[in-house]
Protein backbone atom coordinates (compact mmCIF):
# COMPACT_ATOMS: atom_id res chain seq x y z
CA UNK A 1 0.00 0.00 0.00
CA UNK A 2 2.58 2.66 0.95
CA UNK A 3 4.80 1.88 -2.02
CA UNK A 4 1.58 2.19 -4.23
CA UNK A 5 0.77 5.62 -2.04
CA UNK A 6 4.64 6.32 -3.14
CA UNK A 7 4.20 5.63 -6.27
CA UNK A 8 1.11 7.76 -7.08
CA UNK A 9 2.62 10.68 -5.06
CA UNK A 10 5.90 10.67 -7.53
CA UNK A 11 3.57 10.77 -10.58
CA UNK A 12 1.75 13.89 -9.11
CA UNK A 13 4.96 15.30 -8.38
CA UNK A 14 6.23 15.04 -12.04
CA UNK A 15 2.88 16.06 -13.47
CA UNK A 16 2.83 19.46 -11.27
CA UNK A 17 6.28 19.86 -12.14
CA UNK A 18 5.26 19.24 -15.84
CA UNK A 19 2.75 21.80 -15.98
CA UNK A 20 4.34 24.16 -14.00
CA UNK A 21 6.62 24.46 -16.73
CA UNK A 22 3.87 24.72 -19.32
CA UNK A 23 3.34 27.61 -21.03
CA UNK A 24 0.07 29.55 -23.01
CA UNK A 25 -0.07 32.30 -25.75
CA UNK A 26 -2.39 33.63 -27.61
CA UNK A 27 -2.20 35.37 -31.56
CA UNK A 28 -4.06 37.33 -33.61
CA UNK A 29 -3.36 38.08 -36.88
CA UNK A 30 -5.03 40.12 -39.44
CA UNK A 31 -3.75 39.51 -43.59
CA UNK A 32 -4.10 41.70 -46.28
CA UNK A 33 -2.99 41.31 -49.44
CA UNK A 34 -3.44 43.15 -52.61
CA UNK A 35 -2.24 41.59 -56.11
CA UNK A 36 -4.88 40.95 -58.76
CA UNK A 37 -7.28 41.62 -56.38
CA UNK A 38 -7.79 42.69 -52.58
CA UNK A 39 -7.58 39.69 -50.00
CA UNK A 40 -8.82 39.55 -46.05
CA UNK A 41 -8.17 37.14 -43.54
CA UNK A 42 -8.27 37.28 -39.42
CA UNK A 43 -6.69 34.21 -37.27
CA UNK A 44 -6.94 33.93 -33.41
CA UNK A 45 -4.34 31.42 -32.09
CA UNK A 46 -3.59 30.14 -29.29
CA UNK A 47 -0.87 27.67 -28.09
CA UNK A 48 0.43 25.35 -25.21
CA UNK A 49 4.08 24.91 -24.67
CA UNK A 50 5.01 21.91 -22.94
CA UNK A 51 8.56 20.88 -21.70
CA UNK A 52 8.95 17.25 -23.00
CA UNK A 53 12.40 15.19 -23.27
CA UNK A 54 14.93 17.84 -21.91
CA UNK A 55 18.47 17.05 -21.26
CA UNK A 56 21.70 19.08 -21.52
CA UNK A 57 23.32 21.14 -23.88
CA UNK A 58 21.78 23.94 -26.09
CA UNK A 59 20.56 20.95 -28.68
CA UNK A 60 17.96 19.43 -25.65
CA UNK A 61 17.25 21.71 -23.26
CA UNK A 62 14.53 23.41 -24.91
CA UNK A 63 12.96 20.50 -25.85
CA UNK A 64 9.49 20.60 -26.25
CA UNK A 65 5.90 20.16 -27.86
CA UNK A 66 3.28 23.17 -28.53
CA UNK A 67 -0.24 22.67 -29.24
CA UNK A 68 -1.55 24.99 -31.50
CA UNK A 69 -5.26 25.83 -32.33
CA UNK A 70 -6.19 28.53 -35.10
CA UNK A 71 -9.15 29.88 -36.00
CA UNK A 72 -9.48 31.75 -39.44
CA UNK A 73 -12.41 33.70 -41.12
CA UNK A 74 -12.04 35.03 -44.22
CA UNK A 75 -14.68 36.83 -46.12
CA UNK A 76 -15.54 33.79 -48.52
CA UNK A 77 -14.31 30.61 -45.29
CA UNK A 78 -13.74 29.95 -41.70
CA UNK A 79 -11.76 27.17 -40.95
CA UNK A 80 -10.10 25.27 -37.61
CA UNK A 81 -7.18 23.50 -37.43
CA UNK A 82 -4.79 21.82 -34.82
CA UNK A 83 -1.84 21.13 -34.83
CA UNK A 84 1.10 19.03 -32.54
CA UNK A 85 4.62 20.30 -33.05
CA UNK A 86 7.36 18.09 -31.55
CA UNK A 87 10.85 19.58 -31.08
CA UNK A 88 13.06 16.60 -29.83
CA UNK A 89 16.32 18.42 -30.96
CA UNK A 90 16.80 21.93 -31.33
CA UNK A 91 17.42 21.35 -34.98
CA UNK A 92 14.60 19.42 -35.84
CA UNK A 93 10.59 19.60 -35.51
CA UNK A 94 7.86 17.16 -35.72
CA UNK A 95 4.44 18.38 -36.92
CA UNK A 96 1.22 16.24 -37.16
CA UNK A 97 -2.42 18.14 -37.70
CA UNK A 98 -5.53 19.08 -39.30
CA UNK A 99 -8.03 21.11 -40.35
CA UNK A 100 -11.71 21.30 -41.12
CA UNK A 101 -13.85 24.12 -42.84
CA UNK A 102 -16.56 25.54 -45.20
CA UNK A 103 -16.75 28.32 -47.72
CA UNK A 104 -20.13 30.44 -48.56
CA UNK A 105 -20.70 33.31 -51.21
CA UNK A 106 -19.58 37.14 -50.88
CA UNK A 107 -21.90 38.51 -53.56
CA UNK A 108 -20.95 42.41 -52.79
CA UNK A 109 -17.53 40.83 -54.50
CA UNK A 110 -19.08 38.20 -56.60
CA UNK A 111 -16.63 35.74 -54.93
CA UNK A 112 -17.49 32.43 -53.97
CA UNK A 113 -15.71 30.39 -50.98
CA UNK A 114 -16.94 26.54 -52.29
CA UNK A 115 -17.27 24.99 -55.76
CA UNK A 116 -18.12 22.10 -56.68
CA UNK A 117 -18.20 19.77 -60.21
CA UNK A 118 -17.35 20.16 -63.64
CA UNK A 119 -17.74 23.28 -64.48
CA UNK A 120 -17.22 24.39 -60.80
CA UNK A 121 -19.93 25.88 -59.54
CA UNK A 122 -21.04 27.63 -56.21
CA UNK A 123 -21.86 24.93 -53.50
CA UNK A 124 -21.79 27.54 -50.83
CA UNK A 125 -21.81 26.06 -47.12
CA UNK A 126 -23.05 22.75 -48.80
CA UNK A 127 -20.41 20.47 -47.42
CA UNK A 128 -16.94 20.26 -45.04
CA UNK A 129 -13.46 20.90 -46.66
CA UNK A 130 -10.78 18.93 -44.44
CA UNK A 131 -6.99 18.03 -44.81
CA UNK A 132 -4.66 16.07 -42.44
CA UNK A 133 -1.00 17.12 -42.75
CA UNK A 134 2.45 15.21 -41.34
CA UNK A 135 5.37 17.75 -41.81
CA UNK A 136 9.15 17.46 -40.87
CA UNK A 137 11.34 21.03 -40.02
CA UNK A 138 15.26 20.94 -40.12
CA UNK A 139 16.25 25.01 -38.84
CA UNK A 140 19.50 26.17 -37.58
CA UNK A 141 20.49 29.50 -36.31
CA UNK A 142 23.92 30.53 -36.17
CA UNK A 143 23.45 32.92 -33.35
CA UNK A 144 23.49 29.84 -31.08
CA UNK A 145 26.86 29.26 -31.94
CA UNK A 146 28.39 32.47 -32.44
CA UNK A 147 27.53 35.61 -29.74
CA UNK A 148 26.83 38.84 -30.33
CA UNK A 149 23.70 40.69 -31.83
CA UNK A 150 24.70 40.57 -35.48
CA UNK A 151 25.54 37.14 -35.68
CA UNK A 152 21.75 34.95 -36.61
CA UNK A 153 21.38 33.88 -39.80
CA UNK A 154 17.97 31.94 -39.65
CA UNK A 155 18.10 28.47 -41.78
CA UNK A 156 14.79 26.56 -42.00
CA UNK A 157 13.68 24.01 -44.49
CA UNK A 158 9.94 22.25 -44.29
CA UNK A 159 8.56 19.29 -45.96
CA UNK A 160 5.24 18.72 -45.76
CA UNK A 161 2.60 15.67 -46.95
CA UNK A 162 -1.22 16.58 -46.67
CA UNK A 163 -4.27 14.97 -47.82
CA UNK A 164 -6.88 17.25 -48.93
CA UNK A 165 -10.99 16.60 -49.19
CA UNK A 166 -14.07 18.01 -49.76
CA UNK A 167 -17.07 15.88 -48.21
CA UNK A 168 -19.65 16.30 -51.24
CA UNK A 169 -16.85 15.16 -53.59
CA UNK A 170 -17.86 11.93 -54.33
CA UNK A 171 -14.82 10.67 -55.90
CA UNK A 172 -11.26 11.71 -56.34
CA UNK A 173 -12.62 12.39 -60.37
CA UNK A 174 -15.00 14.86 -58.94
CA UNK A 175 -13.13 18.14 -58.92
CA UNK A 176 -13.67 21.38 -55.95
CA UNK A 177 -12.57 24.55 -55.39
CA UNK A 178 -12.17 25.74 -51.40
CA UNK A 179 -11.27 29.64 -50.67
CA UNK A 180 -9.93 30.67 -54.26
CA UNK A 181 -7.46 27.95 -53.79
CA UNK A 182 -7.24 26.41 -57.36
CA UNK A 183 -8.77 23.30 -58.91
CA UNK A 184 -8.30 20.44 -56.54
CA UNK A 185 -9.83 16.56 -56.02
CA UNK A 186 -9.60 14.19 -52.86
CA UNK A 187 -6.05 13.38 -52.65
CA UNK A 188 -2.60 13.71 -51.59
CA UNK A 189 -0.29 16.94 -52.04
CA UNK A 190 2.94 17.84 -50.78
CA UNK A 191 4.52 21.16 -50.17
CA UNK A 192 8.34 22.48 -49.56
CA UNK A 193 9.15 25.41 -47.57
CA UNK A 194 12.54 27.04 -47.28
CA UNK A 195 13.51 30.36 -45.51
CA UNK A 196 16.89 32.11 -45.17
CA UNK A 197 16.71 34.93 -42.80
CA UNK A 198 19.34 37.03 -41.34
CA UNK A 199 18.02 38.57 -37.49
CA UNK A 200 19.18 42.10 -36.31
CA UNK A 201 19.01 44.09 -32.99
CA UNK A 202 16.80 46.72 -34.87
CA UNK A 203 13.00 48.19 -34.79
CA UNK A 204 13.46 45.73 -38.51
CA UNK A 205 14.35 42.54 -36.62
CA UNK A 206 14.35 40.53 -39.68
CA UNK A 207 15.12 40.58 -43.55
CA UNK A 208 14.85 37.15 -45.54
CA UNK A 209 13.76 34.94 -48.58
CA UNK A 210 11.10 32.26 -48.47
CA UNK A 211 10.46 30.12 -51.23
CA UNK A 212 7.09 27.58 -50.94
CA UNK A 213 6.98 24.93 -53.48
CA UNK A 214 3.83 22.49 -54.40
CA UNK A 215 3.02 19.52 -55.73
CA UNK A 216 -0.82 18.72 -55.88
CA UNK A 217 -2.86 15.40 -56.06
CA UNK A 218 0.15 12.82 -55.82
CA UNK A 219 -1.62 9.72 -56.05
CA UNK A 220 -3.93 11.05 -59.35
CA UNK A 221 -1.03 11.93 -61.44
CA UNK A 222 1.39 14.17 -60.01
CA UNK A 223 1.33 17.65 -61.80
CA UNK A 224 4.34 20.05 -62.26
CA UNK A 225 5.79 21.78 -59.51
CA UNK A 226 4.91 25.06 -58.65
CA UNK A 227 5.62 28.08 -56.19
CA UNK A 228 6.02 31.03 -54.76
CA UNK A 229 9.10 33.05 -54.01
CA UNK A 230 8.85 35.96 -51.16
CA UNK A 231 11.21 38.69 -49.90
CA UNK A 232 10.27 39.30 -46.31
CA UNK A 233 10.91 42.06 -43.67
CA UNK A 234 9.31 42.09 -40.22
CA UNK A 235 9.06 45.36 -37.46
CA UNK A 236 8.98 44.59 -34.17
CA UNK A 237 7.24 47.67 -32.79
CA UNK A 238 7.08 45.93 -29.18
CA UNK A 239 7.32 42.56 -27.55
CA UNK A 240 3.59 42.41 -28.40
CA UNK A 241 2.80 43.61 -31.90
CA UNK A 242 4.74 43.11 -35.28
CA UNK A 243 3.83 43.89 -38.70
CA UNK A 244 5.28 41.50 -41.86
CA UNK A 245 6.00 42.22 -44.96
CA UNK A 246 5.96 40.49 -47.98
CA UNK A 247 6.65 41.17 -51.72
CA UNK A 248 6.01 37.51 -53.44
CA UNK A 249 6.33 36.55 -57.02
CA UNK A 250 5.40 33.00 -58.63
CA UNK A 251 5.72 30.89 -61.56
CA UNK A 252 1.53 30.04 -61.61
CA UNK A 253 -2.05 31.08 -61.87
CA UNK A 254 -5.43 29.83 -61.91
CA UNK A 255 -7.15 29.52 -65.06
CA UNK A 256 -10.07 31.84 -65.66
CA UNK A 257 -12.41 29.58 -66.79
CA UNK A 258 -11.47 26.06 -65.20
CA UNK A 259 -9.78 27.16 -62.54
CA UNK A 260 -7.32 24.44 -62.87
CA UNK A 261 -3.23 25.81 -62.01
CA UNK A 262 -1.19 26.61 -64.88
CA UNK A 263 2.87 26.81 -64.51
CA UNK A 264 2.91 30.17 -66.27
CA UNK A 265 6.80 31.96 -66.08
CA UNK A 266 7.99 33.77 -62.89
CA UNK A 267 6.51 37.38 -62.25
CA UNK A 268 4.59 39.35 -59.48
CA UNK A 269 2.25 37.89 -57.47
CA UNK A 270 0.66 40.40 -54.84
CA UNK A 271 2.12 42.18 -51.91
CA UNK A 272 0.85 40.77 -48.23
CA UNK A 273 1.11 42.56 -44.89
CA UNK A 274 0.49 40.42 -41.76
CA UNK A 275 -0.12 42.60 -38.39
CA UNK A 276 0.40 40.21 -35.36
CA UNK A 277 -0.23 41.09 -31.63
CA UNK A 278 0.55 38.11 -29.28
CA UNK A 279 -0.72 38.26 -25.14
Amino acid sequence: MSRKLLSILMILCVAGFLFAETTSSTTLKLTAAYGTGIEAKVDAAYQLKIPMLCGEGPLFSGNNMKIKANLGVSPIAGTLSVDAVMTPIAVAEFNFGGAIGTGWDFDLMGLEGLKLGSPLASDSLGGVYYMGRVGAAFQFDTGAIFSGDWKSVVIRAYQEFNYKGYSNASNSSTYWEFENGGLMNNGFNYKGEYILGYQMPLMVNLVGVQLETYVNSINGGASDMFGDLSILANAKFSDALSLLCALQFTNYTKNDTTRAIEVIDPGFKRVALILSYAI
